[in-house]
């Protein structure tokens, strides 16, 4: 096990290694590096300079903070990872001694879990690199929103998009909160639908719950 400090910026979850700062980001299924090899734990990782058109300097210049690559599904599906928002610390390779096993699985480069959403079940990816949480329509059908929100994902054309935001209580572990989400735009949610799950999850989890990503499932303290 190794721990390393958390930086947030713009609530995003960043770790600085061997090679400089990465952006940890369980929605995306590969890693990249601005020099092709950084290093976690006692570990060195080879991987791509860029991943579909996405580089360092595209994150850093959405995250605020200079950003030497990110850590993808690929490498942390197969280390493992515990993030402790409060605690400030993420672990590489860590022991779930203690921890309980949630409802979840891992798909096609992706970690899924299993919540309670406006009282209806949903099946949602855990992505580390979301700051607002994205859900299907069906599931906040007849709910008003409460707010809006201008996010960027580079697979939509010009980067950016609005969401209206909304407001609705949410059961995960057995523990019920009031959450916020947004829709993604029509491109991604039907990629949502063709993985099977009803949206995705980041900050609204994390800030609450130390999570871990261990032997392709969620564990939570």
């Amino acid at each position: 096990m190794k721990e390393y400090d958390i930086l947030l910026s713009r609530d995003h979850v960043l770790i600085n290694c061997v090679g400089g700062m990465l952006l940890v980001d369980t929605g995306s299924p590969l890693s990249f590096h601005e020099d092709g090899r950084f290093q976690l734990g006692d570990e060195a990782f080879n991987v791509p300079a860029s991943l579909m058109g996405v580089n360092a300097s595209y994150v850093t210049e959405k995250v605020g903070r200079p950003v030497s690559g990110l850590l993808g599904m690929d490498i942390i599906g197969r280390i493992g990872m515990k993030i402790d928002i409060s605690g400030g610390k993420l672990t590489v390779s860590p022991s779930v001694d203690g921890m309980i096993r949630i409802p979840s699985g891992m798909g096609m480069g992706y970690v899924a879990l299993e919540m309670v959403m406006a009282g209806k079940p949903a099946r949602v990816i855990l992505d580390t690199g979301a700051p607002t949480s994205y859900v299907s329509k069906s599931l906040t059908e007849g709910l008003d929103p409460v707010g809006q929100v201008t996010d960027f994902n580079p697979m939509v054309p010009g980067d950016t998009f609005d969401s209206p935001v909304f407001s609705f209580p949410a059961t995960f572990a057995g523990k019920t909160f009031t959450m916020r989400a947004g829709h993604l735009p029509g491109s991604l949610q039907v990629m949502l639908s063709v993985l099977g799950v009803d949206g995705v999850v980041g900050m609204e989890i994390l800030r609450r719950f130390p999570v871990a990503v261990v032997n392709g499932s969620i564990w939570i303290e």
